[in-house]
């Protein structure tokens, strides 16, 4: 019997190869072309050697390896456990000899080790590259171990949870897609409880939470921000991987050995999994549906049918792949027992709400407070404009005041980003005495408040929110190797300083300029001339902008004879051309004084339906041709009336 039982065993593995070996194969095949073979065609190739960077294997095609590492996995696994997809194979295969716990781990290793030669194949042809070639000068044996890590580490975590869910399920397409379910579910439920929660409490900051949780919450997510050259992998984040791996493991192991065997052709076997599953199904098309009609509306009536329209899809797509059928209707008691449940949530947040949305700190419990117009409450580089840097307030005066504008923003209406007045994003973080913190984040219009108004531009008009907002003041000018100058959109125009001193003058009166800036001004003129702030740091440049308001600026430039190749004066041009907000009617300006008003009062761009587009041909320089907008208003009198005839 045991000779037996051993050669059922070889023949189960063989069977195992024979059907998914291919896979390993073309597995192997695709990480010899994206890896070795292109690494090899790069070298050999003088030109392309020259843009060759040295590092992290991840420097190829990374997307790709990333998918691969996806995909293979999960279809390997599938192909593994094909048998219990189908009552004949399944009756015949648990008829034979040989214990579960045999079979599952038979199955496992066999793909495991499918997984393990070609990673480990093409990881020993990197390595006899590194180490009898000129090519392992663009990466080393650690780079290879790094990723030869990496990859087996997602491939076997992909591996365990299609395990996983294929003794959840009886058929083919469910296991391919409950896989996937299984490894998104928890960032893509975090996600959407987020979101959900900025609907229902005003001032939820779901950029803050979203960006701290969703891409550690899966998996897929996050080695994909990790596939990179400088993959910054946690060892918290990877042992709760390796430890939710072995959970798997465990718990596809009951599942298998406790299934039944006419479990083939159901969607979820195990009768205690079925109500997890529905209301699970219900839960997420509900906060799917909520948030689509909150960003389509706005409007928390609409948000409240999109709980109910959404939740009921869902759960009719859950009755109905359970089921098997559309008639599910005889199980509507369970969808009620939902709709209570729900209404049940939505008093209980309801009772939490005004505590939540009112909260602000005591200013002797706050140490300081973030201050800005989005997310960027983080010092990491990757999340920064280049030479902004978070804006901080721990004076008890400037804590103060945002306290202030942080209560009348609690009493705003929101504004959605398609108003056209005065909005603003605001962003808050204060940081208490016992190491908690309390974020908010609003969207109002200043139009119809004004002491939040006030409150909002005197934060603005600071020079501690001007400091850190603005990147001269954030880089120290002997850094700066170079200025390009550049002229507005209307015409082609550029200068290059290097001068030291020059560059020098040019920075502190850009500093002085915007010191004396009035956030409250309402200045017409284009922002539009530009300057890339040149170094040899790693961003390369900083961006700066001024106009013509900005005095300290304009003399320098003017000392230096640049000005006047910069400046579009109305003798420039020789004639503007107008056109409709429906392209139907063009009218050609060329009088002098008319083209003077025009260009005094143009604009980028504007939505209003009676504005025109505005372009510009210039008899000194060279024009960009590109087309801006006038409001019907600023228009001449003149002009108004030839459009009118």
């Amino acid at each position: 019997m045991p000779l037996k039982t051993s050669s059922i065993k070889k023949q189960i593995i063989l069977h195992d190869v024979r059907q998914a070996g291919w896979l390993s194969v073309l597995y192997f095949l695709a990480l010899l072309l994206i890896l070795p073979i292109q690494i090899i065609i790069q070298y050999s190739n003088p030109q392309a050697q020259e843009y060759m960077e040295k590092g992290n294997l991840f420097l190829y095609i990374p997307e790709v390896q990333w998918l691969l590492s996806i995909t293979v996995p999960v279809l390997l696994g599938i192909l593994l456990l094909r048998y219990l997809h189908k009552k004949q194979v399944s009756d015949f295969i648990h008829s034979m000899p040989v214990k579960r716990s045999s079979l599952y781990h038979h199955h496992l290793v066999v793909g495991m080790v499918l997984l393990f030669i070609p990673i480990m194949l093409n990881a020993l042809i990197l390595l006899g590259l590194q180490a009898f070639s000129g090519i392992g000068d663009y990466f080393n044996i650690m780079h290879v171990f790094s990723w030869l890590g990496i990859m087996l580490f997602l491939n076997i975590f992909m591996l365990l949870a299609t395990f996983f869910t294929g003794m959840v399920t009886g058929m083919f397409s469910m296991h391919f897609v409950l896989t996937y379910i299984l490894v998104l579910l928890p960032a893509g439920l975090v996600l959407l409880l987020i979101a959900n929660m900025s609907i229902l409490f005003v001032g939820y900051p779901m950029e803050y939470y979203a960006d701290m949780a969703i891409f550690k919450f899966s998996p897929i997510s996050y080695f994909l921000i990790n596939f990179t050259p400088d993959p910054e992998l946690s060892w918290i984040v990877m042992s709760l991987y390796a430890a939710a791996g072995i959970l798997l493991y465990l718990a596809a192991f009951w599942l298998y050995a406790n299934r039944r065997m006419e479990a083939t052709s159901q969607a979820i076997v195990y009768p205690f999994m079925r109500p997890v599953f529905r209301y699970g199904v219900t839960f997420c098309f509900m906060m799917v549906g909520g948030y689509y009609f909150h960003a389509i509306s706005s409007s928390f009536a609409w948000v409240i049918f999109g709980y109910v329209a959404g939740s009921l899809l869902g759960f009719i797509v859950a009755e109905a792949i359970l089921n098997k059928t559309w008639r599910i209707y005889s199980n509507y008691k369970s969808y009620l027992v939902f709709a209570v449940s729900l209404a049940v949530v939505l008093i209980a947040v309801n009772l939490v709400k005004e505590n939540y949305e009112n909260k602000i700190p005591s200013p002797e419990n706050i140490v300081k407070v973030y201050f800005g117009d989005s997310y960027t409450y983080t010092e990491a580089p990757e999340y920064l404009e280049a030479g902004i840097k978070p804006l901080f307030f721990t004076d008890k005066q400037d804590i103060e005041l945002v306290r202030d504008l942080h209560e009348q923003a609690i009493e705003a209406p929101r504004a959605d980003n398609y108003y056209e007045g005065d909005l603003r994003s605001t962003f808050i973080v204060y940081e208490l005495k016992n190491g908690k913190k309390v974020a908010r984040s609003y969207t109002y219009s200043l139009d119809d408040n004004p002491e939040l108004k006030s409150l909002q531009y005197e934060i603005e008009g600071s020079n501690a929110y001007k400091y850190a907002n603005n990147a001269v003041f954030n880089i120290a000018p002997n850094e700066i190797y170079a200025v390009d100058v550049q002229s507005n959109d209307i015409k082609q125009s550029s200068a290059r300083i290097s001068d030291p001193e020059l560059i020098n003058a040019l920075i502190e009166a850009i500093k002085k300029d915007i010191e004396l800036e009035d956030p409250q001004a309402d200045s017409e003129e284009l922002l539009t001339y530009s300057l890339d702030l040149l170094t040899n740091k790693d961003q390369g440049y900083y961006y700066a902008s001024f106009d013509d308001s900005d005095k300290n600026t304009i003399q320098v430039l003017q000392d230096a004879g640049l000005y006047d190749d910069l400046k579009v004066y109305s003798e420039d041009i020789s004639r503007i051309d107008l056109e409709n907000f429906e392209r139907n009617n063009t009218v050609t300006v060329e009088d002098p004084e008319e083209i003077k008003q025009i260009l005094n009062h143009v604009t980028y761009y504007s939505e209003e339906e009676d504005s025109y587009f505005v372009t510009f041909n210039l008899n000194r320089g060279r024009s960009t041709g590109e087309e801006m907008s006038i409001e019907y208003e600023d228009l001449p009198e003149s002009i108004k009336n030839q459009l009118e005839e």
